[in-house]
């Protein structure tokens, strides 16, 4: 594996275990066993990192949500795929806040990322209309307050549900998981319906 590549992964599993803050480019070099000038060879600072890596985070999140790809999955595995990511990355969702008003470029990366995420958001949820899975929500209003109630919780509930947990941890994502289908268990259709109920159910 590449150093540029082994920096990527170090800083990912430091920054979800510590904290971006926490974390500096000196110890992301001491866990890899490697000078800190062979960091600086490939990256600047730490900030430089974060860019790469929010990048990497984006292009995953829009893998999973292809259009081809997603008729292949059912909505209950795509929103398991969501939360395997939201883990994986669990660093920006917990401190995105105070990382994009500390660092412009990320911030405006942010904005970008989530105006694409309310467009593939749509497109996503026409095709499970023509396939059955959704019902039409016909009214605009409650459209928009469906995908940005989506978007808001998706993006926050890491911060909120381990801020109150004594031992926080991957049951986070179960109970995000639950959250995300009740939120949409009333606008699903068909067997889409069913396999949500009885995952509430359970």
């Amino acid at each position: 594996m590449k150093t540029k590549e082994r920096i990527l992964l170090t800083s990912i599993d430091l920054f979800n275990r510590s904290g971006v803050v926490a974390v500096t480019t000196n110890h992301i070099a001491k866990a890899m066993d490697i000078s800190p000038g062979n960091l600086y060879f490939h990256y600047d600072n730490k900030e430089e990192i974060l860019v790469e890596l929010f990048k990497r985070m984006a292009k995953e999140t829009y893998d999973v949500w292809r259009p081809r790809r997603v008729k292949k999955v059912t909505p209950q595995d795509f929103i398991n795929d969501n939360f395997d990511l939201y883990w994986r990355y669990r660093f920006f969702h917990r401190e995105m806040y105070a990382l994009r008003r500390k660092d412009v470029e990320l911030a405006k990366m942010w904005r970008t990322h989530i105006q694409k995420m309310m467009k593939l958001m749509v497109i996503l949820y026409r095709q499970w209309v023509r396939e059955g899975k959704m019902i039409k929500i016909d009214d605009m209003h409650e459209m928009q307050y469906v995908a940005e109630s989506l978007l808001a919780m998706s993006t926050t509930f890491l911060q909120f549900f381990e801020s109150a947990e004594r031992q926080p941890g991957r049951r986070t994502i179960e109970r995000g998981k639950r959250h995300v289908t009740r939120l949409l268990a009333p606008y699903t259709a068909g067997d889409t319906k069913d396999e949500f109920e009885k995952i509430l159910k359970s």
